[in-house]
C-alpha cells in the first residue's frame, strides 16, 4: 500500500486503482471475494472491472507468482463479464495440468451460458477429438439443450453416447415447463436406462401437481409400446408419496431447543443446566443476538470441546456483523488458541475452523472503518493461516500479502454485505 501522502499526489484514476487494489488485498488476504471489490468500481474515475481484474493478475506476478496460479475467482469473473481473452490468458498461468483443463471447460461453459455458443465452440475447436474437447463440447451441448435448442445441442454433442445426457437435460426443461407429453416424447429418443430417469421425474411431477390420473393418458400418447410399458412400470415408484411416519420421543433436552426457538432463553438455559445438555451452541448463538454476555456464559459453562469451537466461531461472525470488532477479534483469538484448537478431534477441521470468522471480520471491519486498519491487521496475522489476492483457490504458498496467509477454504464467492454495519469512513 502507499501512504496517504503518496495517495494525495496521485491523479484521480491512479487514486482509484490504488484504493481498489488495497481493498482487494484486504478482501482476498482476509477473505472477502472478487465480487465484493468489483462493487466498489467507480465509473466517474474511469475504472472498469476489467482494469481491476487485470491489476489483480499483475499483483500476483509482482508477488513472485506464488502458489499454483492466480485465484480462480479472477478467472471466473473475467469470463462471466465477457473478458474472454483475459480469462484465457489468466488460465494459462495455472500451474497444475488439471487446473488448466478445468479452465478450458469452465470458460467454454460460461461463454455458452452468456449466449455466445459459436464463440464457445470456436474456443475449444483445437481440442476436438480429445477427451478434453469432448468434455467441453458436451458441456456446451447441455447448455444449448437447457436453453431450448435441442437440434443445435445434438449437433454439438461430440459422440452419439453423449446424446442421452443432452436429451435428459432437454426433457428436464420440458418437465419444468409443464410439458410432460413433450418430455415423454424426448425420452422415447433415449435408451431405456436413460429414459427411465425421465419416467421417474415425469411421474414425480404428476404427484406434485396432483394429476396422477393423467398417467394412462400420457402413456397412451407415446409412440413406442415398449417405452410406454416401461413408463407405466417405473412411474409407480414416484407417482404416490409413501413416506414413513415415525413418532420420535423427545429427550430431556428437547424443551431447551423449543424454548430457544420462541425466544425464552431463561427457560432454555435452565433446562440445559438441569440436564447437562450437549450440542448447545445452536441455543447460545441464538441467545447472543439479544444477550451476548448470557450466551457466552452458557457456552463456556456447558459446551464440550467441539461445541465450544463452533460457538466461538459463530460468536465472532455475529459480533463482526454487529460492528463490535473488538469482541469479534477476542472470540477469534480464543477460537485459535491452543486451549481450544488443540482440543479438537479433527486436526484438519480445527486448522480450517475460523475461516468464516476471518472473512466476516475483514469484510465488516472494512465497511465500518475503512481499509487501512484492516490491512495492518491482515499483515500481522501468522503465516500459517492463509492466502490472498493473486493466490490460488488451493491453500499453500505465500501470497502478496507477505505474512498474511489466511486459508482460502471455499471456492464459492461470498455475499458482499451479510448485514454488516453501515460504513462510516
Amino acid at each position: 500500500m502507499v501512504s496517504n501522502m503518496d495517495m494525495a499526489l496521485l491523479p484521480p484514476r491512479r487514486l482509484g486503482i490504488a484504493f481498489k487494489v488495497g481493498a482487494l488485498a484486504i478482501v482476498l488476504c482476509a477473505g472477502g471475494g472478487i465480487p465484493w471489490i468489483l462493487g466498489l468500481r467507480s465509473p466517474a474515475l474511469g475504472i472498469t472491472d476489467q482494469d481491476v481484474l487485470r491489476e489483480a493478475v499483475a499483483e500476483w506476478h509482482r508477488a513472485g507468482e506464488p502458489g499454483e496460479g492466480p485465484n480462480d475467482q479472477i478467472f471466473e469473473q473475467q469470463a462471466a463479464q465477457g473478458y474472454y481473452d483475459d480469462a484465457a490468458a489468466t488460465s494459462h498461468l495455472f500451474k497444475r495440468p488439471d487446473d488448466k483443463q478445468w479452465s478450458v471447460v469452465e470458460l467454454a461453459k460460461i461463454r455458452a451460458q452468456n449466449g455466445d455458443i459459436l464463440g464457445a465452440k470456436r474456443m475449444v475447436a483445437k481440442f476436438v477429438g480429445s477427451d478434453l474437447g469432448n468434455r467441453a463440447l458436451k458441456t456446451i451441448a447441455q447448455i444449448q439443450a437447457d436453453q431450448g435448442d435441442l437440434p443445435g445441442a445434438l449437433e454439438t454433442s461430440p459422440t452419439s453416447g453423449d446424446s442421452n445426457d443432452v436429451l435428459l437435460v432437454f426433457a428436464r426443461r420440458q418437465i419444468a415447463n409443464a410439458d410432460l407429453d413433450g418430455a415423454l416424447k424426448t425420452a422415447e429418443r433415449m435408451d431405456s436406462k436413460a429414459a427411465g430417469q425421465v419416467f421417474y421425474e415425469v411421474a414425480d411431477a404428476l404427484r406434485q401437481r396432483g394429476e396422477q390420473n393423467r398417467l394412462r393418458e400420457l402413456a397412451s400418447q407415446m409412440s413406442s409400446p415398449e417405452k410406454a410399458a416401461l413408463f407405466r412400470k417405473l412411474a409407480r415408484f414416484t407417482l404416490w408419496y409413501r413416506g414413513e411416519i415415525r413418532t420420535i420421543q423427545p429427550d430431556p433436552c428437547s424443551p431447551a431447543y423449543h424454548d430457544a426457538t420462541i425466544g425464552d432463553f431463561a427457560a432454555a438455559d435452565a433446562v440445559i443446566e438441569q440436564n447437562n445438555c450437549s450440542y448447545i451452541y445452536f441455543i447460545a448463538v441464538q441467545q447472543y443476538a439479544i444477550d451476548p454476555a448470557g450466551a457466552e456464559r452458557l457456552l463456556r459453562a456447558h459446551a464440550g470441546p467441539q461445541d465450544l469451537a463452533v460457538g466461538l466461531d459463530l460468536f465472532a461472525i455475529a459480533a463482526a456483523k454487529q460492528g463490535n470488532i473488538s469482541e469479534a477479534l477476542r472470540f477469534l483469538d480464543n477460537l485459535q488458541s491452543p486451549a481450544v484448537a488443540g482440543n479438537q478431534k479433527n486436526e484438519v477441521l480445527a486448522e480450517a475452523r475460523g475461516d468464516e470468522a476471518v472473512h466476516a471480520i475483514a469484510r465488516c471491519w472494512t465497511i465500518k472503518d475503512g481499509p487501512k486498519v484492516v490491512l495492518k491487521w491482515a499483515h500481522s496475522r501468522p503465516d500459517h493461516q492463509g492466502t490472498h489476492l493473486g493466490s490460488p483457490r488451493r491453500s499453500g504458498g505465500a501470497g502478496t500479502c507477505e505474512t498474511a496467509h489466511i486459508v482460502w477454504a471455499r471456492r464459492t464467492p461470498r455475499h458482499s454485505s451479510d448485514h454488516c454495519v453501515s460504513k462510516r469512513w
